[in-house]
């Protein structure tokens, strides 16, 4: 009688069979041999096969091209003078950190394009962005002292001649001098830490401005708004929440790779390379008007820039006749302006995602140089306040405008006189005597009274009431050269409503 049991028999049945292989005889070793190559080679295929994967995955065409809601972003990309720089240098970087993020972060944003739940348009500032010490400083190097650098910058009037007008100016980039010890100039904020509180996402509204002195102590600036609302313990709470940021490249450059520049700008630069006739009258002023609307399409925007063609026809008729081939190129040139900088589908335009890097028409430097952002002392007493003096990182623009275009450079030779150590003798020099004048000769040069940036302004007698209409023509930055240390929120503190 058998004494096996049923289990013994299941063990049975689920037994591995033996496998032998002597590889002392020839036949058995060559197939031994040929299945570990054949299992290489399909390895090797593998693997190479994922890192393609990867790379592709990596890849500019793959973030920008394949991925619909950064392909706006990718042709501003495109356009920018980082056009060389792969994505991942700076927005993901090396080390399994920032290589675990992004693949965390993509699969986010895979099921938001999926479920068509991604953010209209995509947010700015990126909060986990490589800092920039270890992507911009690995080309550039803000450390360093950098000379004075003059920049002119041409444009156009928005009278019916599209008059050319010519800024020149001089960019004091400054930084730190190791041979002098003298830290100044633009690039000041980066030789210098300053540490900042923001009070909106995009970084536009500081509450809190510290700036680090040589014995590590701090200065610390409020918002004037919050002194007077006796609102200063917010800055412990954002320490221990990790919400005061150190202020460095991104600060001010922050669309260097991004930008979409408004519309006065690209049709002034589309009229410096020839795609758009300045002998069609208006043209400026009529580009401005068509890009700067919100439409709800692509489609409606076309349809607005076709409308030059009536424009003309009814305004212009003999014109219209003989400069029918100069209009086609405009509005064409129009279409494509408005195609590579205007995204109606992703809510993307030149005004959602503000330049800090100059200060027209957003608030850039004035973020914190408004003249509003006070030192108090232990009794509550306002010390001093964050200069407003422009004349720190550039000098006053010089302005030539048509036949008058100046070519003179301002010039800065050797120590400013004491009358400039307040930028009111910009106001003030209306007195200087014929004599004081030969002395102003010296750096400034004969021509430099010519400057339209200061002269040929003619303010009504009611300007107090009418200066929203001067300001309206003539934009701010023409008001800024003289009332400096003058913001609108000197008279307006709740804000200057849209279109004064």
């Amino acid at each position: 009688m058998s004494t096996t049991q049923p289990g013994d028999k299941r063990r049975r049945r689920l037994r591995w069979p033996s496998i032998s292989i002597d590889l002392s005889q020839p036949g058995p070793r060559r197939k031994f041999l040929f299945l570990l190559v054949v299992l290489g080679l399909v390895g090797a295929g593998i693997l190479y096969g994922g890192l393609q994967v990867f790379h592709w995955a990596e890849s500019n065409e793959f973030c920008g091209g394949l991925c619909h809601p950064m392909n706006s972003v990718y042709v501003r990309y495109e356009s920018s003078p980082h056009a060389k720089v792969d994505c991942v240098h700076c927005h993901i970087g090396g080390g399994f950190a920032y290589f675990a993020r992004s693949k965390f972060d993509g699969m986010k944003s895979l099921w938001f394009m999926i479920t068509d739940s991604y953010p209209r348009p995509i947010a700015s500032p990126v909060e986990n962005l490589r800092p920039a010490r270890d992507t911009c400083e690995e080309c550039h190097s803000p450390n360093s002292y950098t000379d004075n650098v003059i920049k002119t910058i041409s444009h156009y009037d928005n009278d019916e001649a599209n008059t050319p007008l010519q800024s020149t100016i001089i960019l004091k980039m400054g930084g730190w001098q190791e041979s002098t010890g003298i830290s100044e100039g633009i690039h000041w904020h980066i030789s210098n830490p300053v540490y900042y509180i923001a009070a909106d996402e995009q970084r536009q509204v500081m509450m809190w401005v510290g700036a680090e002195q040589e014995d590590g102590s701090l200065k610390e600036y409020f918002a004037r708004d919050l002194l007077g609302m006796a609102q200063t313990s917010f800055v412990e709470h954002a320490r221990a929440n990790g919400e005061v940021r150190e202020m460095d490249c991104i600060d001010c450059h922050n669309r260097s790779a991004h930008l979409i520049p408004a519309p006065d700008d690209l049709v002034d630069e589309a009229i410096n390379a020839g795609r758009i006739s300045t002998g069609l009258p208006y043209i400026r002023a009529k580009g401005i008007e068509l890009l700067t609307p919100h439409y709800a399409s692509v489609a409606q925007a076309y349809d607005a820039i076709d409308g030059l063609v009536a424009y003309y026809e009814d305004s212009y008729p003999q014109l219209y006749e003989s400069q029918r081939r100069e209009l086609r190129i405009a509005i064409n040139t129009l279409k494509e302006l408005y195609r590579t900088a205007s995204f109606p589908d992703m809510a993307l335009n030149w005004e959602t995602n503000p330049d800090n890097e100059v200060h027209s028409p957003f608030l850039g430097c004035f973020r914190c140089h408004d003249g509003k952002h006070a030192l108090v002392d232990t009794e509550g007493e306002e010390v001093e306040v964050i200069s407003v003096k422009c004349n720190l990182c550039h000098t006053v623009p010089i302005v030539g405008r048509g036949s008058a275009m100046l070519v003179e450079a301002p010039v800065i030779v050797g120590a400013a006189p004491d009358s400039h150590s307040d930028f009111r003798y910009t106001v003030e020099h209306r007195t200087t005597t014929d004599a004081e004048r030969e002395e102003c000769y010296q750096c400034h040069g004969q021509g430099f009274c010519e400057n339209e940036a200061c002269h040929n302004l003619s303010h009504p007698p009611d300007m107090l009431y009418t200066h929203s209409d001067e300001y309206r023509r003539t934009g701010d930055q023409l008001c800024y050269n003289c009332h400096q240390a003058i913001l609108c929120s000197r008279c307006h503190p709740g804000g200057v409503i849209a279109g004064p």
